[in-house]
């Protein structure tokens, strides 16, 4: 683990406060722009390449210091458009360089990977700090017994309501079709915000919580009213002047993309060509040939070619979306269920057209909402500034984690031969973490909804095979890679569970089948996470990676982070790892905010020895 870099390795720049001198700017303003170098590079000129109104444009940059070690050059760049794309162009000794976000090349390319900077953009600055607690509401904590659904309160396909009791195996669908309740609830989550606040979480991410009829509530009946079963309306009311209380956020789960077959929109509609909801839908024989999810029945699709539907879901004063951003729920996020698959069928697509529409009304009615959507694969084209705030980032951060601990990926739970037979190596992980973060602009990326695992995955424990020795390190990425942290309730405690619904578990509140030592792990690193400044708002860059070492560098103005993540299997004995290019100096000593070594950076070198399998470093310069 000597492999020499290049002095292109030590070219650095990030969206982040140390590289551009406004985070937030307005059309109009003008705004610094720094490139940080080895002092020892053969660089003769830079130059700023940017691209106002489309024309490519080229401003000298000036060396603004220096030293035996670094070399900083910047210039001033105007903020001409909403959003601004730039890239660097070096001139050396050696010939011409371009670096953008996906890293340095002599070849010059498009402005896709170029870095860019949003102007005027609504973004949600407490999502930099938050960590995020996903329930799932029937599972996570039962509070009022009057909420429990009714033994046989209702019946579909043949499958009737029944109860569970708490801690009873989860059944499959086919067992049950979704009908089975263990009576989790909203004043529930409401008496363990205690149990929240110990353990560090500022937001709350709900699974579906409307009038339905199945235990996930996907399949919506009614968006303006909470399922009575959950706790209603004042349910709903109440967790909200609870979690004021407690300073903590919450976000809802909405499927605008479909809604349940027993929604009166869609019965009326079915049953009545005329009835004012019949174009909400496509039907292509009434009444049973229609448009639907994955040609699921139950759940009929939308079709946002209606503009009365688009006044109904996210225009109006009264519509959907803006109904639950007002007093007394004032939530304080929107996560869209299946947001790719949204407004989308066959030759129609209009996907982005009524993303930028519906992020403007949300916008309009309150700014600092969050708003991300669900997507498993490449989200980049929704993820400009001007659609969502985040996804759900399982392409760009959880999957290549879990290839990387475990040999994992989306669809190995149900089709094993699609698993790959080695596991990933940290260059592949870093490489894929960086392809799809380079196409984003910072302000966006900084905001990504970062998971190990959700309601739609096999939780964590169970993709690691149950090794509980890799469980911290994956923790330590979540809580220090870019993005906005989510850990998946009980995981904390060491919930395992196979795929759906296997990882909708019941929480175990017995304390005696907690993991102690987990848990404690966690309270300290997301109370890292929620008071670092480096991880709050500092940049991101890679330094080094190689098998089953993952090493990079998080920097604020105030503060300076070197991560260091290592997998094995093998423990490592000794390995001297180049931090050179992190802008580190010789003599640097570093200590580690999770185990309390001290580390002295020598020759350009990070020495590092006796590395256990799943061991993960928080290095803080001192």
């Amino acid at each position: 683990m000597n492999t020499p870099l290049y002095w292109t390795a030590g070219l650095h720049h990030d969206g982040s406060a140390l590289y551009v001198s406004s985070q937030q700017p307005k059309l109009g303003d003008r705004v610094t722009i720094k490139l940080r170098a080895p002092a020892s590079a053969p660089i003769q000129r830079v130059f700023l390449r940017t691209a106002p109104d489309g024309e490519n444009h080229l401003e000298a940059m000036h060396e603004t210091w220096r030293d035996d070690h670094l070399a900083w050059w910047s210039v001033e760049m105007p903020v001409v458009m909403p959003a601004n794309p730039y890239r660097f162009k070096l001139l050396t000794a050696e010939g011409a360089y371009f670096l953008n976000q996906a890293g340095v090349s002599r070849a010059d390319g498009p402005e896709w990977n170029d870095f860019k900077l949003l102007a005027d953009y609504a973004s949600p600055a407490w999502a930099q700090s938050a960590v995020f607690y996903q329930i799932f509401p029937d599972r996570f904590a039962a509070g009022n017994p009057a909420n429990q659904v009714p033994e046989g309160a209702w019946e579909i396909r043949g499958y009737k309501t029944t109860r569970r009791a708490w801690g009873d195996p989860v059944l499959t669908w086919k067992e049950t079709g979704s009908l089975d309740y263990y009576g989790g609830d909203l004043p529930g989550i409401v008496q363990k915000i205690p149990y929240l606040v110990e353990l560090g979480v500022n937001a709350l991410y709900l699974n579906p919580i409307f009038v339905s009829y199945s235990n996930h509530r996907y399949d919506v009946s009614d968006f303006y009213n909470i399922d009575p079963y959950v706790g209603g309306n004042e349910g709903l009311a109440e967790l909200r002047r609870a979690t004021d209380e407690a300073g903590i956020k919450i976000m809802l789960d909405v499927t605008l993309n479909h809604l349940g077959w027993r929604h009166p929109w869609f019965t009326d509609a079915q049953n009545n060509p005329e009835s004012a909801t019949a174009e909400y839908f496509t039907f292509y024989e009434r009444p049973e040939k229609y448009e639907s999810w994955l040609g699921v029945r139950s759940l009929p699709k939308f079709n946002y070619r209606s503009e009365k539907l688009r006044e109904q879901m996210y225009k109006s004063v009264d519509s959907v979306l803006r109904t639950w951003l007002r007093p007394p729920y004032r939530i304080d996020g929107w996560r869209l269920d299946v947001a790719n698959m949204q407004a989308r069928q066959g030759a129609i697509q209009l996907s982005h057209k009524i993303g930028r529409q519906l992020r403007r009304a949300v916008k309009e009615e309150a700014p600092n909402t969050y708003l991300i959507g669900e997507h498993f694969y490449d989200a980049t084209t929704y993820l400009q500034g001007d659609e969502l705030d985040a996804t759900m980032n399982y392409s760009g951060f959880a999957i290549p984690l879990w290839r990387w601990l475990n040999g994992q990926d989306l669809g190995t739970d149900y089709r094993p031969e699609v698993a790959d037979p080695v596991l990933m190596p940290a260059e592949a992980v870093v490489e894929q973490w960086t392809r799809f973060r380079a196409p984003l602009p910072w302000q966006v990326a900084r905001h990504q909804f970062n998971l190990m695992d959700s309601h739609d995955t096999s939780r964590i424990l169970h993709k690691l095979g149950e090794d509980k020795t890799l469980l911290p390190l994956a923790t330590a990425i979540l809580m220090t890679y870019p993005g906005t942290p989510s850990v998946y309730y009980g995981t904390e405690v060491g919930m395992t569970g196979g795929p759906d619904p296997d990882n909708r578990r019941t929480m175990p509140w017995n304390e005696a089948e907690w993991d102690h030592d987990l848990l404690a792990y966690f309270k300290r690193i997301i109370h890292l996470r929620r008071t670092a400044p480096a991880l709050i708002d500092g940049g991101y860059q890679h330094l080094y990676a190689e098998g089953g070492l993952v090493v990079y560098q998080r920097q604020a103005p105030s503060q300076r982070l070197i991560v260091v993540g290592y997998r094995g299997p093998d423990a490592l004995t000794e390995c001297h790892v180049p931090v050179w290019h992190s802008g580190l100096n010789d003599g640097a000593t570093l200590v580690d905010l999770l185990g309390g070594g001290s580390y002295r950076v020598e020759n350009g070198t990070l020495a590092l020895s006796n590395l256990a399998r799943g061991t993960a470093l928080i290095l803080e310069e001192r």
